[in-house]
């Protein structure tokens, strides 16, 4: 843990927060959208949900390693208009033999009314959250955690909740807390709220620990101690939920080396992605991400220089 890093991305994020809370959007199966944001798709006997929270936009400043000129073409390339990019926040439910995992939990009221709409869209698909039997949590970031949060309490009342023990020491350290801008310890307060909230199921986990149903955690650090994937198979198909690896899509795939302020260890973070990349181009492995263009789902293919996402296609039938 390079805490030097986490102090200087502190700082950074400390700044940027203030354009998350902008641009907000109509909740999902609100009044005169018509359309609730999800989409099932299946591995192997598995189904899975994708689920929108909502959006945050993302701009230049949020980022290291590259100018608001670059950004901007870049954006361009991918026929974005800019100057901000609509990072998508995505959950993922996963029904498999019987059991019902959550990736992720969404932001609840964290950044504003653009995000927060997970519990109301599985409300409007039928799908009750007290039903879920385990969250698998990739960090502890407010925009993974914050919908557990609710003031009428946990809406995930019966789930155990998996987060690797790294993070949970990190975001559990007063010290480290005790250190870090006033305007990030904010996320010390919500990591801690939302792990108390699941009492006696909290279920911490350490490396590759197999967390049934199917899934199987894959330590994945940089942008938190503890960020972790969760490699999801049946029969012969695989889904790697990668959780943070990407935050502007556009940017980070085509120019993996560009971190986001909210990385703990920067260079820890940078030769990760540019791994699970690798990993994924190689292996043709899907991937799914909390903050690829919804639905989140693809494939990762290497170029001349960088890397290209290639979404998945629909799934008739």
């Amino acid at each position: 843990m390079n805490r030097r890093d986490f102090f200087t991305a502190s700082a950074l994020a400390a700044v940027g927060l203030a354009g998350l809370r902008v641009a907000p959007v109509k909740a999902a199966g609100s009044a005169g959208t018509g359309l609730v944001a999800a989409r099932e798709f299946q591995i192997g006997d598995a189904t899975v949900t994708a689920l929108s929270d909502g959006f945050l936009p993302i701009d230049a400043s949020a980022l290291i390693g590259i100018d608001a000129e670059g950004f901007a073409a870049l954006l361009a390339d991918a026929y974005l208009p800019g100057p901000t990019h609509p990072t998508g926040v995505n959950a993922f439910l996963v029904d498999h033999g019987g059991r019902l995992t959550l990736i992720d939990a969404g932001t609840g009221t964290a950044f504003g009314d653009g995000l927060g709409h997970l519990v109301s869209t599985m409300t409007t698909l039928g799908l009750d959250p007290a039903a879920v039997d385990a969250v698998c949590a990739t960090h502890l970031h407010p925009d993974h955690i914050g919908g557990i949060l609710t003031e009428t309490g946990n809406p995930f009342a019966n789930a155990t909740l998996h987060v690797n023990e790294a993070d949970l020491a990190f975001w559990g350290d007063a010290d480290i807390k005790s250190k870090a801008p006033a305007e990030f310890q904010g996320f010390f307060d919500m990591a801690t709220g939302a792990v108390a909230a699941f009492g006696d199921r909290l279920m911490p986990f350490t490396g590759e620990s197999d967390l049934g149903a199917g899934l199987t955690a894959m330590p994945l650090p940089g942008h938190t101690p503890g960020h972790t994937g969760f490699m999801l198979s049946s029969g012969d198909d695989t889904l790697l939920f990668f959780g943070d690896i990407v935050h502007v899509g556009p940017v980070q795939f085509p120019r993996p080396e560009v971190t986001i302020g909210f990385d703990v260890d920067t260079e820890m973070a940078a030769a990760t992605r540019a791994r699970v990349f690798d990993m994924a181009s190689a292996d043709r492995l899907r991937i799914a991400g909390a903050h690829v263009s919804f639905p989140g789902v693809g494939f990762v293919e290497a170029e001349s220089e960088g890397y290209r996402f290639v979404p998945q296609s629909w799934q008739y039938g």
